[in-house]
């Protein structure tokens, strides 16, 4: 299929999908996607940044302060603003843990991809407050976040406790918000929080003698085969030892995976370039089911095989297609995008939000503006080279 034209398609969504306080996570009028939304925003800003297209980073602006002037006085960059009434959110039930992580992200990159600081400097005081709140999300003050169930992207699946993806994405904007502004005391945090990744994520017997849950990981070395991933997550009554999609292509990304080739040959032998947000999928018997199918806000979507359960998502997969660029070449990478189009124009270009995991039948949001970004974030990475982090 040619790229060229499915790269079109895809701006032409985002543009449909932009407002004057920024990025919408669906251009169709359904639920709550009709919103700024932190995560959904940031992600489609990274995918305007490496597009290069001017209108589309001018968006990304906006969105990054619609987000950013609605903060809470305590740090907590909203889950979403709605456009009719600037009311915010900070979540369900549950508040979100990774959104203060994706707008410094976003805020960062940003800034460092147009030369323009003034955002940065704008909201200096904002990341500071950002940087505050997850120190107290620490709780036992030993470098890892702990997050809520429900409490950031998979927000009805079923981890909680020290969840990877959350505190790779805390290192990622520690470590660019303490470079662009020289703040030493964030650096060494960053570092801090890169170890215990590696402590506590790492299941071998490199760091049998460290680490913050060490009954856990002993519990998990007595009943598990040595993983070549990183589990999902962990808390004290052991690990959700899952794969984890998203979160172990922004470990390699971010340079945190302790062995990128190992995690990235165990995808391979599964026969398909494309992944699973998470794997295995939990089916009826799995006693994590019992909890999966209380776990829903509109309607129970985490069937198996779909949703966060086993679905196939353009955007995790489009950051597993830079993991696999950073770290096995061109050609794998490649090999993702082109799944990732012909998933994409499926239904006259849907572009939608994710996909069975074994039919490859669309299903989830028609019209993501994320999935499309996914897209263009990998498209550009292999033809013009675009970076999350040097």
């Amino acid at each position: 299929m040619d790229i060229q034209i499915a790269n079109e398609k895809a701006l032409e969504l985002i543009r449909k999908s932009s407002h004057n306080k920024g990025f919408l996570a669906s251009a169709l009028k359904k639920d709550n996607y009709q919103r700024v939304w932190a995560r959904d925003g940031v992600i489609t800003g990274i995918a305007a940044l490496a597009s290069r297209e001017e209108d589309l980073i001018a968006t990304f602006r906006d969105t990054l302060i619609t987000l950013g002037d609605a903060i809470s006085p305590q740090g907590h960059i909203p889950s979403n603003v709605k456009l009719t009434t600037n009311e915010v959110s900070f979540g369900g039930l549950a508040g979100r843990a990774d959104t203060g992580s994706w707008w410094i992200i976003g805020l960062c990159l940003y800034s460092k991809y147009t030369g323009d600081k003034m955002l940065l400097n704008r909201y200096k005081k904002n990341i500071d407050k950002i940087h505050q709140l997850y120190q107290a999300w620490e709780y036992n003050n030993k470098d890892l976040i702990y997050v809520p169930l429900a409490g950031d992207w998979a927000d009805e699946y079923i981890l909680s406790g020290y969840v990877l993806y959350d505190q790779v994405l805390r290192y990622a904007a520690l470590k660019l918000s303490g470079d662009l502004l020289q703040n030493q005391q964030w650096s060494e945090k960053a570092e801090f929080v890169k170890l215990a990744i590696l402590q506590n994520f790492d299941i071998s017997d490199k760091w049998k003698h460290a680490g913050i849950h060490q009954t856990a990981k002993k519990n998990l070395l007595s009943n598990f085969s040595k993983k070549s991933y990183l589990p999902a997550s962990f808390n004290p009554a052991g690990y959700q030892d899952y794969f984890d999609g998203l979160g172990n292509a922004l470990a390699m990304i971010f340079k945190i995976h302790p062995d990128p080739q190992a995690c990235l040959s165990w995808a391979t032998d599964r026969n398909t370039p494309l992944i699973p947000a998470f794997y295995p999928t939990i089916d009826s018997d799995n006693p994590d089911f019992n909890l999966l199918k209380q776990n829903y806000r509109f309607e129970f979507r985490n069937i198996p095989h779909e949703f966060h359960n086993g679905g196939v998502w353009p955007m995790v997969n489009g950051f597993w297609g830079v993991a696999n660029y950073i770290s096995a070449g061109k050609k794998p990478a490649e090999d993702i995008l082109n799944e990732i189009i012909t998933l994409n124009s499926k239904d006259n270009w849907g572009f939608n939000e994710c996909f069975h995991g074994q039919t490859l039948s669309p299903c989830g949001v028609h019209a993501c503006t994320w999935s499309a970004a996914g897209q263009i974030i990998l498209s550009n990475t292999i033809s013009k080279g675009f970076y999350l982090l040097d």
